[in-house]
């Protein structure tokens, strides 16, 4: 099992910093920026972690609760300006070239959208040369295009010499997703990564965009993520369709949000009445999560992330077969508290709730069923882009 910084499974051997290992990944993306492109100017950088869920899955968009960490799994993004006028992009095994900053269904989509969404908040953005790394997986559940479009903003606001604040960069990671790259997303993703915090647990208010900070109590306890296997697209018709549903079943209800909803998901038609279930029980499992947080209440915890993964299984119907053996095989080792997939399903990953002596066996239990031996990880909550690029991201109503 491998963790950003960490090659022990159990956590006690930490020989690289996130310093060193940011600086790796830096290297390595400009490495490939000069192996795809040739040499050229100076570059910025930008760094931004993943995200879990630990509870409150498939809620954002219909404005309900969320408990979730950046997590020390990042993507580091280098740009640099374009030698010609051209706009290029290197990583994660793609190299794509277009003469504008245009959608093409590709890596540069997220990095192109968001120059396109800074240079609409008022950020001047000149054609770039840019390249990704990092240990962060992709089409894991994990956020990793929200984590590449926050690291690109980091970057080309650098680069630019440019501050916006945390809630602009929200809205602007926002605006390149949704509006430009046409993904039909909530919040939840970009609120993380850039709100995270060393050391706590975030909860989101979806519906008014408050936050809460809420310690992690455990420091025995650990949080194991494997992939799946199956890649994750919350850009597919599924997740279109997921998100309607919710949205139609709170219009037909008459709620602004699913917070409303309560128990009056008995009153939705048939056909809406699974979808209404997840999103009133799933947000009222979030605020029980931020309780049992707040109790030192691992069990409770746990409970509540096993009856999220059936309620996304059953109502939502978000769930595959290999994810479900997945959690179940967590759930079976000893010290394992819970498990549930991570992210909007359709693949993904699963992450399962241990204690730290159980990380490496519930590791292995997971990975015996995926057949990925090197997708595992071992996880902590994260600082988010709030802090590790304090630079060019202020507080409200800090801008430059």
């Amino acid at each position: 099992m491998s963790r950003a910084g960490d090659t022990s499974p159990t956590g006690d051997v930490s020989p690289k910093s996130d310093v060193t290992r940011d600086g790796d990944a830096a290297r390595s993306a400009s490495r490939a920026l000069d192996q795809a492109f040739g040499p050229g100017a100076a570059i910025a950088t930008g760094t931004a972690p993943g995200r879990v869920t630990l509870v409150g899955e498939h809620v954002d968009y219909v404005g309900g609760h969320v408990a979730c960490i950046a997590v020390d799994l990042a993507l580091t993004v280098v740009v640099r300006p374009s030698r010609d006028g051209g706009w290029r992009v290197a990583g994660l095994g793609q190299r794509v070239e277009r003469r504008e900053p245009v959608m093409a269904g590709d890596i540069g989509d997220r990095l192109f959208a968001v120059a396109q969404a800074l240079h609409h908040s008022g950020v001047p953005v000149l054609p770039l040369e840019m390249a990704v790394a990092g240990d962060l997986p992709a089409s894991a559940g994990l956020a990793s295009s929200a984590a590449v479009t926050l690291a690109g903003a980091a970057a080309m606001l650098r680069l630019a010499g440019r501050r916006i604040n945390a809630e602009e960069l929200v809205t602007v990671a926002l605006t390149a997703e949704r509006d430009i790259a046409g993904i039909p997303c909530g919040d939840l993703d970009p609120r993380a990564i850039v709100h995270g915090r060393e050391g706590s647990v975030l909860a989101l208010d979806c519906a008014n965009g408050s936050l809460q900070r809420v310690a992690w109590p455990w420091p025995a306890v650990a949080l194991v993520v494997a992939a799946s296997g199956a890649k994750h697209d919350v850009g597919g018709e599924e997740y279109r369709r997921r998100r309607e549903a919710a949205e139609q079943a709170c219009a037909a209800l008459g709620v602004p949000t699913c917070q409303e909803i309560g128990e009056r998901w008995r009153e939705l038609a048939p056909e809406l009445r699974p979808r209404g279930r997840h999103i009133a029980t799933e947000t009222l499992r979030a605020d029980a999560a931020v309780r049992a947080l707040e109790a030192g209440d691992v069990a409770a915890l746990g409970r509540l992330m096993d009856e999220s993964h059936e309620s996304l299984r059953r109502d939502c119907e978000v769930s595959t077969p290999r994810l479900d053996a997945m959690v179940e095989a967590a759930r079976r080792v000893p010290g394992c508290h819970g498990a549930r997939l991570v992210g909007a399903g359709f693949g993904g990953s699963v992450v399962a709730l241990v204690d730290q002596g159980a990380a490496k066996g519930c590791a292995a239990a997971l990975a015996a069923v995926s057949g990925l031996n090197e997708a595992t990880w071992l996880v902590r909550p994260a600082a988010g882009v709030e802090v590790t690029a304090a630079d060019v991201v202020g507080r409200e109503g800090d801008r430059s």
